[in-house]
């Protein structure tokens, strides 16, 4: 039986009816909102609700998705929330390995349209509203010959990058992302304008270089430019024996200059691959020398690295770099349909032997899809802030690791869940206290205070202050 959208809005506790009560709630926040308001039952709502990880644990149906086209949208999307008492999830890139950027029966806010960028080349500096990607912004750094310090997934929005602390390709020359940052604005819990700097809400500015998504929905932040045109990197790969390799790696790591950072995978497909991505920021002739012990170990099955655009570092490399690495040539036409993912990490405070014997046996277990990863290798200018400067934890030689499963055939989703569940609590025993953040995969109080170790009751007197009614609550939450 068909029924009118007004009827189904009422029924979803969206519109009033009666005499006693005249205002429409809903119509009122629909026409006052520039942007894009979506519901159950549009004809896209299940594509507006999706998220970059989606999986049986992120497959969740909101009453509303608002698309904000402004911060005035954001601020009167928070007011419905909070005025219809609807839980609130706030959504930028949507690559939260909790999936907390999407909620159920609550209102996703969603600032994902909110694109724009000003370079300002002179005082090297770059305004970026929230809904960006981290490659967008190396598109529009480039032309000047300047860089962001943001993640090393391009795909990744900036906004949970940076207010998770944000370790990418220059952590060791520039720092992270959030010590980059010179400004913020911010919509707190109230529907306020804030504007946080060192010098204007320095308190509210200390918290949101790595205290999360507790505090208010970013909507423009301001970063540091650097001087960094065309680097020295790319991909290379190894079809060698995984416990060696990754050996040589933790002390290859260990030996790093500042410029120099280097994220490995372990893919699985008809056997394991190890595939590394290196960024040498640096003078291309040290460069040269710095690398080529990486480039001489096994040999190499495949290896692309050179001299490119630093907007270019992780773009795909030719078909003919993927044979070699995977042994086989791609065969047919790419399979369609959705792309599940799921995955967690966390961080070791060293790579051991131990940890080590432990990514092998897992991937003793693992199927075609499913992955293990290690880098972020914590080293140079980001371990020289010290640890009261931003909350994001900060510990020398330490690095992130992560296992993750992609599938399409729904028939695996428990399989793969399983191995990746499975493989990651077994790591627990290897794993740091002090998570970097943005990997950490649990959100309960004991991990939070954790991860944040000496920081945690600074976050929380401000969390007090700012959102005292834990509005913003799907993060890693530091509760009030």
């Amino acid at each position: 039986m068909s029924i009118s959208r007004r009827t189904f809005l009422a029924g979803a506790g969206l519109v009033s009816f009666g005499r006693a009560r005249p205002a429409d709630p809903f119509a009122e926040f629909r026409n006052a909102f520039k942007g894009s308001i979506i519901v159950r039952g549009d004809a896209d709502y299940d594509r507006a609700r999706a998220i970059a990880s989606i999986n049986p644990t992120t497959d969740k149906r909101p009453r509303v998705i608002a698309r904000c086209s402004t911060a005035d949208d954001v601020a009167r999307a928070i007011e419905f929330g909070r005025a219809q008492a609807l839980e609130i999830a706030v959504r930028a890139g949507g690559h939260d390995l909790l999936g907390a950027s999407i909620c159920d029966d609550g209102i996703v806010i969603d600032v994902s349209r909110m694109k724009a960028i000003a370079i300002d080349a002179g005082r090297r500096t770059a305004r970026v509203e929230s809904g960006v990607r981290s490659s967008e912004v190396n598109a529009a750094t480039g032309p000047h010959g300047l860089a962001a310090v943001l993640g090393c997934n391009p795909a990744v929005g900036v906004a949970g990058l940076t207010l998770g602390g944000g370790l990418g390709w220059f952590l060791g020359r520039f720092g992270a992302a959030c010590d980059n940052l010179i400004a913020a604005d911010l919509i707190d819990a109230h529907g306020r304008r804030r504007h946080a700097s060192a010098d204007e809400n320095a308190d509210l500015f200390w918290a949101l270089r790595g205290g999360g998504g507790n505090f208010g929905i970013v909507t423009a932040f301001e970063y540091r430019l650097h001087p960094v045109d065309r680097v020295l990197g790319g991909f290379i790969a190894f079809r060698t024996e995984v416990a060696p390799f990754l050996r040589f790696y933790r002390d290859f790591m260990h030996a790093a200059p500042d410029a120099l950072a280097v994220e490995t995978s372990v893919v699985i497909l008809d056997r394991p691959t190890i595939l590394c991505t290196a960024c040498w920021s640096g003078d291309p002739a040290e460069g040269q020398r710095v690398l080529a012990p990486l480039r001489a170990f096994g040999p190499p099955a495949a290896d692309a690295i050179g001299t490119v655009a630093y907007a270019h570092l992780t773009d795909r490399p030719s078909g003919d770099f993927w044979a070699r690495a995977f042994g086989a040539p791609p065969t047919g036409a790419p399979p369609v349909g959705a792309v599940f993912d799921y995955w967690k990490g966390g961080s070791v405070d060293e790579l051991t032997d131990r940890a080590i014997e432990l990514i092998v046996t897992a991937l003793e277990t693992a199927s075609r899809g499913m992955s293990i990863g290690l880098g972020h290798y914590i080293h140079g200018q980001v371990a020289r802030v010290s640890a009261a400067e931003t909350p994001l934890p900060r510990r020398a030689g330490q690095m992130t690791y992560f296992f993750d499963a992609n599938w399409r055939d729904a028939a695996r989703a428990d399989a793969a869940i399983d191995w990746v569940d499975q493989s990651w609590a077994v790591m627990q025993g290897q794993s740091s206290r002090s998570t970097y953040v943005n990997y950490l995969s649990r959100a309960d109080d004991e991990a939070v205070r954790a991860a944040y170790q000496s920081n945690w009751q600074r976050l929380v007197a401000l969390k007090r202050r700012y959102d005292p009614s834990n509005v913003f609550h799907l993060n890693r939450n530091v509760r009030p």
